[in-house]
């Protein structure tokens, strides 16, 4: 039995998915399984992963396509470690990933969660790296606050999880097409032990491709969320994070000159919470950007 396992779906992904996988078969620490689940790829992918001989890296490929988190299901139930780990395919862990949420896990037999920090980075882009990195917290309540309002960098590969804590929690929502990572830390939460490091362990690679780089799907995926966590807007502290979120959204419209599109997301947004609603949302989160925006600047 491998010491941890990691996830990774993949899913038209031939460019990319040698890197994220070399990341991971180049790690400091060796005892792990990579277990890459294609979700039945078009191209060149499922030739490209079979064709890497490592006794450690397993294919498993879907016969129909059903969304990276059914193929992040479908890795879970098939991993042999009680933990788990996760990686996208167009992102690359540093080579002390592992080695570090391992042991953490070894000396905190009480944690089932950590959310770990990363780099951001931004391939093609006139963009400086960033690191981001979250803040110590050890409690439940500390990081669901800090998760509701937007003060934890959270992202999936950023996810080590007892397997046994992730089937309590019903694994990842297979009907969300994003916010997953969000989603599973909440309910996470709720059957769990969480704490988070401001330890670097990964990169993230922000591409224009990128599924949250598609606003398209953004109204939908947020009132989904919204219904099945009400809280986001019901609680007064955790609405701050939401209306910076809504914010950001209509600012990258805006930037775009995409009005067209901005009466398209505003309506529906405006009969779920109200036309003031949604008013009050846009201009708390405008002033949550400008604040963040002279922060960063110092």
């Amino acid at each position: 039995m491998p010491a941890i396992s990691v996830v990774m779906p993949v899913y038209n992904r031939a460019a990319v998915v040698e890197r994220a996988i070399r990341s991971v078969l180049d790690q400091d620490f060796a005892d792990f399984e990579l277990i890459v689940v294609d979700d039945d790829s078009t191209d060149a992918t499922c030739d490209l992963i079979a064709a890497i001989d490592d006794a450690r890296l397993t294919l498993i490929a879907l016969g129909a396509n059903g969304g990276g988190n059914a193929a992040r299901n479908r890795g879970i139930e098939a991993a042999r470690s009680p933990l788990l780990a996760f990686l996208d395919s167009d992102d690359a862990y540093l080579p002390n990933k592992l080695g570090v949420v391992v042991r953490t896990f070894r000396e905190r037999p009480a944690l089932d969660v950590l959310l770990d920090s990363y780099i951001k980075t931004y391939p093609g882009q006139d963009r400086p790296d960033e690191p981001l990195r979250n803040p110590l917290l050890d409690t439940n309540e500390a990081v669901l606050y800090a998760l509701f309002t937007r003060r934890i960098w959270k992202a999936t590969p950023g996810i080590t999880v007892r397997r046994e804590a992730a089937f309590r929690a019903g694994l990842f929502d297979e009907r969300l097409k994003r916010r997953q990572d969000f989603d599973f830390i909440i309910r996470l939460a709720a059957v769990a032990e969480c704490a988070t490091t401001d330890q670097l362990l990964w990169i993230k690679s922000h591409t224009r491709d990128a599924i949250s780089a598609d606003l398209r799907n953004y109204v939908a995926s947020t009132l989904a969320f919204c219904e099945r966590h009400p809280q986001y807007y019901g609680n007064p502290p955790y609405r701050r994070g939401l209306a910076l979120d809504v914010a950001r959204h209509f600012m990258r419209l805006i930037k775009r000159r995409d009005f067209a599109a901005i009466r398209r997301d505003a309506r529906p947004l405006a009969l779920v919470f109200g036309k003031w609603g949604l008013v009050r949302l846009l201009t708390g989160g405008m002033r949550r950007l400008a604040a963040h925006r002279r922060f960063r600047r110092r």
